[in-house]
């Protein structure tokens, strides 16, 4: 059994686009119903204009493109105490992309957008299916809505099996696109909990670890972002061996889990496999101007020669680029070591 967000779209939330297939000239979005925000990670009430960011699968023929966008709770009514107007704000968006909504013309008003929410190593995604008045099932949804839905007859949770939507094949995705307001909003969830640790002059990276537990990153969201910043490739050779869903590319941590290393995308750097190894056992390390420093244990090899002194690619967004004193945790921890990373004490 699958549990599903039915909605169906309205003239307004698609731009008042009066044709199918004319673009409109403002924003487009889905207008949430308060009955059906369970379905959605939690939004604060209280907090000014509260985002939350949210993993869509938007189910084209074209391929599956995994996206990073933002729900925005516009809750003027309920935060903004000094708010004198006559109209304050209660509504809940799911803001579109190019990736959801090509060229803004994808969607039109009637047709049933089908959310199905999953679940990956712990981390809740949604895939999305547009359903039209020319597709087969439409006249079923319709019938579905009448009888289910309460209110408008627009917002449906229902958990049922439906065979005409299409699971996602994760492993046939290629990369994932963090919209700009997405990657606003982890840019601030980062400096908050960095923030919060800097505060605690004792133990500032072991409160790094401590906030974790209150925050959405985790291992999925991890791999996801810093292979995104590192635009798919390895950061220190620079390339990648890739064949349809298989690629020889993983998400490093600078800092090890089993030294209470976190999943913030400054705390990880992809690397090819071998690569990968090496870093972890302490064949090489990486310095404040992220340059390669290699072993003196192993100066007569290739690996030495080559790249000894080498710059790692540097991802441009600055939050997404290696923490210094996780790099220096890997100076001091693991450099020179040659052996399995183990539990610290």
């Amino acid at each position: 059994m699958g549990l599903y967000y039915i909605h169906k779209v309205g003239h307004q939330e698609m731009g008042s686009v009066m044709n199918r297939g004319d673009k409109p000239a403002r924003g487009r979005y889905f207008l949430i119903s308060k009955r059906c925000l369970d379905f959605f990670p939690h939004l604060s009430s209280v907090v000014m204009n509260d985002k939350i960011v949210i993993t869509i699968v938007s189910m084209r023929e074209e391929g599956e493109k995994r996206v990073l966008c933002t729900m925005d709770y516009h809750n003027q009514r309920h935060a903004d105490i000094t708010y004198t107007g006559e109209n304050p704000r209660d509504e809940v968006r799911l803001y579109m992309n190019n990736s959801i909504d090509p060229n803004r013309r994808y969607f039109f008003k009637g047709d049933y957008a089908v959310f199905e929410k999953l679940s990956e190593e712990g981390q809740v995604y949604y895939s999305l299916t547009r359903v039209t008045q020319e597709d087969n099932a439409y006249g079923f949804l319709s019938d579905l809505m009448n009888k289910e839905a309460s209110g408008n007859k627009s917002n449906l949770i229902i958990e049922s099996d439906f065979d005409f939507i299409s699971k996602p094949n994760l492993t046939q995705e290629d990369g994932i696109v963090v919209t700009q307001e997405a990657q606003d909003v982890i840019q601030k969830e980062v400096d908050a909990i960095i923030g919060a640790a800097n505060d605690d002059e004792d133990d500032a990276e072991s409160s790094e670890e401590d906030f974790m537990g209150s925050s959405f990153f985790n291992s999925v969201l991890f791999r996801d972002l810093v292979m995104n910043a590192y635009e798919y490739k390895c950061a220190i050779t620079g390339k990648v061996i890739r064949y349809k869903d298989l690629y020889n590319l993983e998400a490093a941590h600078i800092k090890p889990q089993a030294h209470r290393g976190t999943f913030l995308p400054c705390n990880g750097i992809a690397m090819s496999r071998d690569m990968h190894f090496a870093f972890d056992k302490g064949f090489f390390t990486i310095d404040e101007n992220y340059t390669i420093i290699v072993s003196e244990e192993i100066n007569d090899s290739w690996f030495y020669k080559e790249y000894n002194g080498k710059r790692i690619f540097v991802p441009k967004e600055p939050f997404y680029r290696p923490k210094l004193s996780y790099l220096k945790h890997h100076q001091e921890n693991i450099f020179n070591t040659f052996k399995q990373i183990r539990r610290m004490r």
